[in-house]
């Protein structure tokens, strides 16, 4: 845990760490102008987008977005918590790591996580010992053919069916108090008799374990009819359904070694592929694929920057195929190769399709009915639009150019174009002109190169306000100084306004130096780290720092008033056309006019 680690140590190791000589044993650097270009690491490509600034001490891919400091780099590489990357470099550097004391906020919270930890398992282990006094839950295990050794492997248990506070009881029997037990979600308060309840009943209990394997959740199977069907954990302190796989702790070897990984939906297509062999099989949990299980699933890579293969097997009927559609468009935005679906035969789901064809026919059905994305589009495409008609050919190619656009592989797009011209017999031309047409409507004007020095401003607000913004990242008077006199006009973007309050928000913990923003910002916050990348990029000159912010703040300043003069202009015009008194805002306006032949 980062906060272990006093921020003092971390910002030594950022001044003493050299990015290139880190990024250099790991990717083949050559310099070209102020940078040095590699390939990277994190995704598979031909032409190095790989940039490392010896002088910003920052790192960025311009194919897949990944981007940082030297210790992101090393965490991301290495697969490490952020604690144990710093530890690293600081070895590397000699640097000595005091381990300081938490703070009261710190230890509750670290308390409470571990505590969280132990009671779940708890649970766990209360419910694996019930699974053999149930009946029902071995009933339904033998008619899906689960193993004991399966059942063993996975950790499942069952819930009592008759008595809803089992668990409750045997938590509190150790200790736990109630207050903790609501919190994990295993129990709750009746609001009738305000007496606690267990959460599963009569279920079939899976254990959701994070990728180290330490359980976190917990999944619930109806047994007989009851409904939901799957009851799951509620979000917790140690607990976010999106952010984890299910047995992605069982399958992380497997995909490493195989470089793929098969995504599922369910339990139990999980549980009987890893039955029949399929090792590196994982599912979402409840909820569709997310950009966080995306990363997560980027750190199993083989080797880099040897992308990961990742292969759907969804069930085969209409949620099925509508689930795999909204997962390939999530997976477009990650450099995994290109991502495959499985199309099972007779709309078989993954658990009914291995218990009837077992090994042989799973393999048959890689190698057979295994769909790169978009010939699964195009074939999805085709059986809801008429192919054989002037309207269906052009709906299912506009129905196909989204993901056209995303398409990376210039080789791979030039095949499927050429596919796609003899499936629907239109020719080639008029297909590569509706995509240059969509990507002309959907592309973002190109960015100007920023300015290698910061020249005096002109009268321009958002120019004005994002180079006061870079001078105040790196320096806490001008900050002050920005905000003092600016207030909420600081800001001119939602980005901006984002990253401001943030700092705000750190109060003394934040040094002043931009690139330890990077060891603060979560998963959750990718769009502010980008953001934050994109502003040190830009030079941030040291000689007469104090008097362009000056300027830049005067810039804000006289921007606003003439903003508010034209606003006035409109209001007095307005009143008049009404006959209304307009005295008011002729006064401001006088005000107004005067304050500016001042500044």
């Amino acid at each position: 845990m980062s906060n272990l680690i006093p921020q003092e140590i971390i910002e030594d190791v950022l001044r003493q760490a050299n990015i290139v000589d880190v990024v250099g044993e790991y990717v083949s650097l050559r310099k070209r102008g102020r940078n040095f270009f590699g390939l990277c690491p994190f995704h598979h490509e031909d032409t190095p987008s790989f940039s490392v600034n010896e002088e910003k001490q920052i790192y960025k891919c311009f194919g897949c977005g990944q981007g940082g400091n030297v210790i992101g780099f090393v965490q991301n590489i290495e697969h490490l918590p952020f604690g144990d990357a710093v530890r690293r470099l600081a070895d590397r550097y000699g640097i000595a790591i005091p381990e300081k004391a938490l703070s009261p906020e710190e230890q509750r919270r670290m308390q409470e996580r571990q505590s969280l930890l132990a009671i779940h398992q708890q649970a766990a282990e209360f419910y694996r010992s019930q699974l053999e006094h149930s009946r029902a839950a071995q009933a339904y295990l033998k008619k899906r053919g689960v193993t004991p050794e399966m059942a063993q492997r996975f950790g499942l248990g069952a819930a009592p069916e008759e008595d809803w506070q089992a668990l409750h009881d045997r938590l509190s029997a150790a200790g736990f108090s109630e207050q903790l037990q609501i919190l994990s979600g295993l129990v709750s308060r009746s609001g009738r008799n305000n007496r606690c309840y267990d959460k599963f009943h009569g279920r079939l209990i899976f254990p959701i374990r994070d990728a180290r394997g330490s359980v976190i959740a917990f999944g619930g199977r109806a047994i007989r009819d009851e409904q939901p069907k799957y009851l799951n954990s509620q979000t917790t302190p140690i607990y976010n359904k999106s952010q984890h796989l299910f047995a992605l702790d069982l399958a992380g070897e497997a995909i490493r070694r195989t470089g793929q990984v098969i995504l599922m939906e369910g339990y139990m297509d999980v549980l009987t592929a890893h039955q029949f062999g399929v090792e590196n099989a994982v599912a979402s949990l409840g909820t569709a694929f997310t950009g966080e299980q995306a990363r997560l699933l980027h750190r199993y890579a083989p080797e880099p920057p040897t992308p990961l293969r990742v292969v759907l097997a969804f069930d085969g009927d209409g949620a099925g195929a509508k689930a795999a559609l909204a997962s390939l468009e999530r997976l477009s935005g990650y450099s995994f190769t290109q991502p495959q679906v499985i199309v099972f035969p007779e709309q078989l789901d993954p658990d009914d399709f291995l218990r009837k064809y077992g090994q042989p026919g799973w393999r048959r059905v890689l190698e057979r009915y295994c769909y790169p994305a978009l010939d699964y589009l195009l074939l999805r495409a085709r059986e809801h639009h008429d192919s054989q008609t002037a309207a269906g050919k052009g709906a299912i190619v506009a129905e196909l150019l989204p993901a056209m656009g995303r398409c990376r592989n210039a080789t791979e797009l030039d095949s499927f174009i050429l596919q796609l011209s003899r499936t629907l017999q239109v020719s080639e031309t008029a297909i590569r002109a509706d995509l240059a047409r969509s990507q002309g409507k959907a592309a973002a004007p190109a960015p100007r190169p920023q300015p290698r020095t910061v020249r005096r401003p002109e009268a321009t607000g958002r120019t004005a306000n994002r180079q006061l913004l870079i001078f105040a990242l790196n320096d806490k008077n001008i900050f002050d100084q920005a905000l003092a006199a600016l207030g909420e006009h600081f800001p001119s973007t939602e980005e901006e306004a984002q990253l401001i309050a943030y700092i705000q928000a750190l109060g003394p913990k934040y040094s002043f130096d931009p690139r330890t923003l990077f060891n603060e910002l979560g998963p959750e916050q990718e769009g502010l780290r980008h953001f934050l990348l994109k502003i040190i990029e830009t030079d941030c000159p040291t000689e007469n720092r104090e008097q362009l912010a000056a300027e830049y703040i005067r810039t804000i300043q006289v921007q606003v008033k003439k903003d508010r003069l034209r606003q006035l202009q409109r209001l007095i015009t307005e009143a008049e056309q009404n006959h209304a008194d307009s005295s008011a805002l002729l006064r401001e306006k006088y005000e107004l006019t005067r304050d500016l032949k001042g500044l």
